[in-house]
């Protein structure tokens, strides 16, 4: 059994989550754009055809990527140790799962 998961003992990355859409960006296409949520705490992708997005982070330390019209999120599959290229790329290959 696991231990439980405390974001008091997590290790803090040097990029916010505004820092990791504007990251994405690379992966997704010049047709997409980036947004900080307030104080960065959250990034805000538009895709192509409008469809806006959240990234963002749970009270366990687990990254999201929010389809904010439809309402359906998945957990990026990376950890708080990972680089932003790394997440960069979870979210370019998570986002067509959110169609």
């Amino acid at each position: 059994m696991k231990d439980p998961v405390s974001f008091h003992n997590l290790d803090v990355p040097p990029f916010t989550p505004y820092d990791i859409a504007k990251a994405a960006l690379t992966y997704l296409g010049d047709q997409w754009g980036a947004d900080p949520g307030p104080w960065a705490t959250t990034g805000h992708l538009r895709a192509w055809d409008g469809t806006p997005f959240t990234i963002g982070a749970q009270p366990t330390g687990e990254l999201f990527l929010r389809n904010d019209q439809l309402g359906d999120t998945l957990a990026l599959p990376v950890k708080p140790t990972d680089d932003l290229d790394t997440i960069a790329r979870a979210v370019d290959e998570t986002v067509g799962h959110l169609y």
